[in-house]
């Protein structure tokens, strides 16, 4: 390639609307890649580590190792000239806490908001990469939801209605829905044989690990998880405060124990998940990202960077400035400066917005 100090001209580093990644100054103009394939995936790779998509610091995430994995499946999908893949299992259900979503069932602005940071992000690409970014977004609500009290009739009226925010929210037809046990079938997986084994594995660790600090934890996410709409929402906001030390008051025994058993049943799905996978074999070239923080992965921001509390565990704001967020419905839905929008033909609110807010939702 010629050196572009011989021609005069500087190949200029125009920002594409993200804040600088770690690999600025690196892969940037001092230290251009060597050919256009490199050059997109040097940028692509800058625009999913950035601050601004990626959750959780630099170390959190073990950066080296992520930087290797993600590199490599972008290379092989760039040099293909096939759009960047991008798995995300997600969007389950509203969780069934009126202290987190209030009476919603389904998706609100929160999700609608989570599918436009999305679709944006795939435009960004698709500005310098024709190819662009397809998300396989896996909703994986049909299985875990019985652990939780969750009924599938719930889970799967809370697909059909996300299905409809995506149409109409996602542009460029960037995310394509799956549910994760069909793609356990198609991937030729099947769970039947083995599902009793991780059962067994996960009492094992639910009677070793006990009053542990990860078990307690663990005892709190899933209280709020577990479906609670039985009790007003301040109750079921102080047994959340309660449950942080990992039990309940001695009136609640009966919360508790089935708290108890939606751990070890969510702990025996989760190790299926993992175990028993369809994303290497069905989608090998993507990149597996994550809501969670953790090393080697790419945890991503869903609503805005800084607010990290996931769509389906809250409901949809609209902040003074117009911002999107995602809030503890106990926390805003008696708020004097926080006003509920509702849909026509619905009876629970689609977005809490701020006083003197001018955006519409």
């Amino acid at each position: 390639m010629p050196h572009l100090a011989r021609t005069g001209r500087r190949r200029s580093r125009r920002r594409v609307g993200f804040e600088s990644g770690p690999l600025t100054g690196t892969l940037g103009a001092r230290a251009a890649p060597c050919d256009a394939k490199a050059r997109v995936t040097a940028r692509v790779l800058e625009l999913l580590t950035s601050s601004h998509s990626r959750k959780g610091s630099l170390q959190q995430c073990d950066y080296p190792k992520l930087v290797v994995a993600m590199r490599a499946s972008l290379e092989r999908s760039v040099r293909a000239g096939a759009p960047v893949g991008l798995t995300l299992m997600a969007f389950p259900f509203k969780v069934p806490n009126p202290a987190k979503v209030g009476g919603r069932m389904l998706p609100d602005f929160a999700e609608l908001a989570a599918i436009r940071r999305l679709s944006a992000l795939a435009g960004r690409i698709r500005a310098f990469y024709p190819p662009g970014l397809q998300v396989e977004l896996i909703h994986d609500g049909a299985l875990i939801a019985p652990a939780f009290g969750v009924t599938q009739e719930e889970v799967r009226a809370y697909e059909r209605y996300f299905a409809g925010l995506l149409a109409r929210a996602d542009e460029g037809g960037a995310i394509r829905p799956h549910d994760f046990e069909q793609l356990q079938g198609k991937a030729g997986l099947r769970p039947e044989p083995v599902i009793d084994r991780f059962r067994d594995e996960a009492i094992q660790w639910w009677r070793t690990a006990r009053g542990t600090p990860p078990w307690r934890e663990r005892f709190w996410k899933t209280l709020g998880m577990l479906n609670l709409r039985d009790l007003p929402v301040a109750e079921a906001a102080g047994l959340l405060t309660a449950g942080r030390g990992g039990e309940l008051p001695s009136e609640f025994s009966e919360v508790e124990a089935r708290v108890h058993q939606a751990m070890i049943a969510y702990h025996a799905l989760d190790a299926m998940i993992h175990r028993l996978d369809p994303r290497p074999l069905l989608f090998p070239d993507a990149i597996h990202a994550t809501t969670r923080v953790q090393p080697g992965r790419l945890a991503l921001w869903l609503v805005r960077r800084g607010n990290a509390l996931l769509p389906w565990h809250g409901v949809g704001t609209l902040d003074g400035e117009g911002r999107a967020g995602v809030a503890i419905a106990d926390l805003v839905m008696n708020q004097p400066d926080m006003s509920p929008l509702t849909l026509p033909a619905e009876t629970t609110p689609f977005c809490y917005i701020a006083a003197g807010s001018a955006a519409d939702p």
